[in-house]
């Protein structure tokens, strides 16, 4: 089982820059629980969770803060053609819920998350 096989494709992401109440907005709208934070050349250099934002929502109150104060650093990633099973013990191991899977160009291009990883599960067992 490889990691192309269950993620998520063309994932949503947002720029490093923005401000953390669009990410939250975001978030909010598309249901996500995790968003890939990207600098201009569109690489990975974080990873935003619900709960950031909710802290930052109670530190920082309505003040303007970007999504680069509150975003976890460094992002632990995966690529296609990873083995599932290494991916699921990296996010294991770092006590992460997620991994941005990125091409050879280091552009995201999936997202693997505890739910696919439940998916291969059932799958796995379903045999």
């Amino acid at each position: 089982m490889l990691v192309s096989n269950y993620m998520t494709q063309s994932p949503v992401t947002i720029r490093e820059d923005a401000d953390y109440g669009t990410a939250s907005d975001i978030m909010q709208t598309k249901n996500l629980h995790h968003l890939p934070v990207v600098d201009s050349a569109g690489e990975v250099i974080g990873i935003l969770t619900r709960r950031d934002l909710q802290l930052a929502a109670q530190h920082f109150m309505e003040a303007p803060v970007e999504v680069s104060d509150v975003m976890h650093t460094p992002v632990m990633t995966a690529t296609p053609d990873m083995n599932l099973v290494k991916a699921a013990e990296v996010m294991m191991e770092n006590r992460i819920g997620c991994l941005p899977v990125l091409a050879d160009d280091k552009q995201v291009i999936g997202m693997v998350t505890e739910t696919d990883l439940f998916r291969a599960l059932i799958d796995a067992l379903d045999k």
